[in-house]
């Protein structure tokens, strides 16, 4: 397989994935990696795609919390009660 080369990106340094690999593992622009060292090799590997908890997913929300309940008897249309 083709070498890669480590260049300067930003105010570290990067990779860059050759296409044939990003098909062959079913990568995506975004998808996260983890990475560990064994026998003075760096082994990256996808991490899984977990679904959030719905904790996880208001964890962010910054809206309001109120709750009110609406009830209207009124007929609007011509609604059979």
């Amino acid at each position: 397989m083709k070498g890669v080369k480590v260049s300067k990106w930003g105010n570290g340094q990067g990779i860059r994935l050759p296409m044939a690999v990003m098909r062959l593992l079913a990568l995506n622009v975004g998808d996260e990696l983890s990475m560990e060292i064994k026998d003075n090799k760096i082994v990256l590997s996808r991490k899984e795609r977990r679904p959030m908890t719905l904790a996880e997913r208001f964890a962010s929300y910054d809206g309001s919390t109120t709750q009110e309940e609406f009830w209207n008897d009124e007929a609007i249309g011509k609604e059979v009660i």
